[in-house]
């Protein structure tokens, strides 16, 4: 039981390190990743590797191309817009069916967030905005019991951002600095109805932010 143990939290490290050889820029999209020489450079056999490799083929960040090697997947537009339309989804119905669950303590801390994401981007300074933006939809989203969905979603806004960017859209991130206003203060008002409209229809629509996502995705 101790070796499988030992194996399984290796191959979580190796998942983390090259989640982050991607979130640097080491590892970018299109490129082929040598199993060989990773394995070498970590002083590891190939076992963890691949089994690390094969999470990350599910979560859709990299393809077992056979006998090939593997590949780093590039990001398409349908791929972001697959990711928009299931987090909407999942966002949405969690807060329709956990708002009984939300206390005045989730709404001061997303308040609190949401002010601070406003002025990291006025001062230009996003190196912690998506983090911050993770930690603003993990308050809501933490109220649930379903493991599942939680576990599903993050991967995917993960997907999303996978990659070092330069071109993050000050108005792009205001507007979405307002959404979350919007969504607040229906929160406030008792309404999650609305609340869950707002994630869906407005702040997760590829259709309603596609203008902004084909700038942001270089398309």
């Amino acid at each position: 039981m101790e070796e499988q143990l030992n194996i399984i939290s290796l191959r979580e490290q190796v998942y983390s390190y090259l989640r982050k050889q991607m979130s640097i820029g080491a590892l970018l999209p299109g490129t082929t990743i040598n199993i060989g020489k990773i394995a070498k450079q970590l002083g590891i056999s190939k076992t963890p590797l691949r089994d690390a490799l094969i999470h990350l083929e599910i979560e859709g960040f990299v393809t077992i191309l056979p006998r090939r090697g593997v590949q780093v997947n590039s990001l398409e537009l349908i791929d972001v817009k697959n990711a928009y339309d299931s987090i909407g989804m999942v966002e949405a119905s969690i807060v329709m069916d956990c708002f009984e669950k939300l206390k005045p303590s989730h709404i001061l801390k997303l308040e609190k967030l949401n002010k601070i994401m406003i002025s990291d981007i006025k001062n230009d300074d996003f190196h912690r905005l998506f983090h911050t933006n993770l930690e603003f939809h993990d308050v809501y989203l933490s109220v649930s019991d379903n493991q599942l969905l939680k576990k599903f979603i993050l991967p995917i806004k993960q997907r999303l951002y996978d990659f070092p960017r330069q071109n993050y859209l000050k108005e792009w991130e205001l507007r979405n600095c307002a959404e979350h206003h919007d969504f607040i203060t229906l929160l406030k008002e008792n309404n999650p109805k609305k609340a869950a409209k707002v994630l869906k229809n407005v702040h997760w629509s590829y259709e309603f932010q596609e203008n902004f996502i084909k700038i942001f995705y270089n398309a």
